[in-house]
């Protein structure tokens, strides 16, 4: 599924992303495991904690980041 289709508070793994260096930098790489903090509304960016860091991904990139729920 895709990242812009998570839930609140959940955990998921990273399974695919683009190719961005910026993701990579942040620390977002495939099996990064990571929970979704929030979901802005009207398009804005969604948050995820990834370790100790809450990290804002804009809209557009959280379509194309794909990942699976961990239970």
């Amino acid at each position: 599924m895709s990242l812009c289709k998570c839930n609140r508070k959940n955990k998921y793994r990273v399974i695919g992303l683009p190719d961005l260096y910026l993701l990579k930098v942040l620390g977002i790489r495939e099996g990064t495991l990571f929970e979704v903090q929030s979901r802005q509304p009207l398009g804005g960016p969604m948050v995820v904690k990834v370790g100790n860091r809450s990290i804002a991904i804009a809209k557009d990139v959280a379509r194309e980041i794909i990942v699976r729920e961990v239970a």
